[in-house]
């Protein structure tokens, strides 16, 4: 009962990540080894409030040992056992042994029931864990397409990867306000997808928000790609067994880059995943164990793929929990996407002004779209109106022909002359985006 779970030396990876700035299992081990036990406690806490059962493990350890809290026999049989709930099956027998050697049984029962309250299986599984992992998808039919270039640079280097990003798609079919969310390498395959995808037109009648697409550039397609493969086999197979190890240590980052690459079987990476992780849901299993290991972007993207229109699905709520948890950590998708739920009236959570303040932070991080819905919310409320006017502003200091915003300052406008002014540059500049000119129309002819 001396050691704590995943406590193994992390292996140098070949992935350049984030400057960490979220508690995961390896960072709140790292911290145990350092002996820095209270921050690692307090991170093994926050771990716990997901159903994390090697952070619980690791609490009961530190609570029997009195690392970072006080020494409680009762409180580490609680926490061995609250791991055995959520199947870690040696907790269970170590929980036993305390329960064998400890006088007061009811003292032992009453500290599990406790915690149960706020750590117990059934608590967390109805508050984050998802009935399914398959849910339906709008159907979109696309009816003009583009695929991406892809690098010339990157194709005689092998280099693989994905880009994820999100857009809306306005009532003509046009794809507008497209925002990138994560790709892998970074800088290599991104302005090639966005070129692509602004070309894009779908077979649609009404505007659809927040379209997300993960996109895979992959080389394993073809005799050169195979023979450039068998070459540098050696290389990936050192390369695969680190991220193994690094995902099986609690890495969360590593475990949601594994998700992403376990998604396409065209990877090169991932035909060697594939020999550890055989399980058709392993991409999904990966994602969701750096969800409960507190990784915002994993957290980000198991809920978008829960979100449906269905306000009664009871995996909404649960998509909208992990929503929130993503947004207290500042990831900018979740707080955007937070505020986009809140600010549809036909939505359950409707609360406009909440609403703004997710766009608001979302705004401050720099997200150009969440400054587009504030100012389309804003003009709706009119005692905004000095606030949408200063937001119309701010949009437009960043993008000064966007078709919606100059719509806005067209309405908001003092005259007729300046609406028709405004009117006009967002017609033009619609058009020559291919963008819907529908409401601009609309709006130029009730002048």
């Amino acid at each position: 009962m001396d050691f704590l779970r995943f406590t193994g030396p992390l292996l140098i990876l070949l992935i350049c990540f984030s400057k960490q700035s979220y508690a995961d299992l390896f960072s709140a081990t790292q911290h145990y080894q350092q002996q820095n036990y209270s921050l690692a406690h307090d991170e093994f806490i926050e771990l716990s409030q997901f159903g994390n059962t090697d952070a619980m493990y690791n609490l009961a350890v530190m609570s029997l040992h009195g690392q970072g809290t006080t020494k409680s026999l009762p409180r580490a049989y609680a926490w061995f056992l609250l791991a055995s709930d959520f199947g870690l099956t040696d907790a269970k027998q170590t929980a036993e042994l305390i329960k064998q050697q400890y006088p007061d049984k009811q003292v032992l029962e009453d500290m599990y029931l406790a915690l149960k309250h706020q750590y117990g299986f059934e608590v967390i599984s109805k508050q984050f864990y998802p009935s399914s992992f398959k849910k339906s998808k709008q159907n979109l039919t696309k009816v003009k397409d583009h695929q991406p270039n892809y690098p010339e640079q990157a194709i005689r280097q092998g280099v693989e990867g994905w880009v994820w990003v999100e857009f809306d798609i306005d009532d003509s079919g046009a794809v507008t306000d497209i925002s990138l969310i994560a790709a892998h390498p970074k800088h290599i395959f991104s302005t090639e997808l966005i070129n692509a995808v602004s070309l894009w037109r779908y077979d649609t009648t009404t505007p659809i928000q927040n379209r997300s697409l993960t996109y895979h550039f992959t080389t394993f397609k073809g005799k050169q790609y195979r023979t450039a493969f068998q070459n540098q086999r050696k290389q990936y197979k050192q390369s695969i067994s680190e991220h193994i190890d690094a995902a099986e240590q609690g890495n969360s980052e590593v475990q949601f880059y594994i998700s992403q690459w376990l998604q396409s079987s065209e990877y090169n990476a991932s035909k060697l995943l594939r020999y550890h992780w055989q399980d058709e849901q392993a991409a999904q299993s990966l994602l969701f164990a750096s969800a409960k290991n507190n990784f915002p972007l994993a957290q980000y993207k198991l809920a978008v793929s829960l979100l449906n229109n269905d306000n009664h699905d009871p995996d909404r709520q649960i998509a909208l929990n992990w929503l929130k948890v993503a947004a207290k950590q500042n990831s900018i998708p979740a707080l955007y996407r937070l505020g986009t739920v809140l600010a549809d009236n036909q939505s359950p959570e409707y609360s406009p002004n909440r609403a703004l303040d997710y766009f608001k932070r979302a705004a401050e991080l720099g997200h150009f779209r969440a400054i587009k819905e504030m100012c389309l919310l804003l003009q709706t409320i009119p005692s905004q109106e000095e606030k949408s006017k200063r937001c119309i502003d701010t949009g437009l200091s960043i993008d000064d022909a966007h078709p919606t915003l100059l719509l806005l300052k067209a309405k908001s406008a003092s005259n007729k002359t300046l609406s028709l002014k405004y009117a006009k540059q967002a017609l033009d500049s619609a058009q020559d985006r291919n963008w819907s000119t529908k409401a601009i129309k609309t709006f130029i002819d009730a002048l």
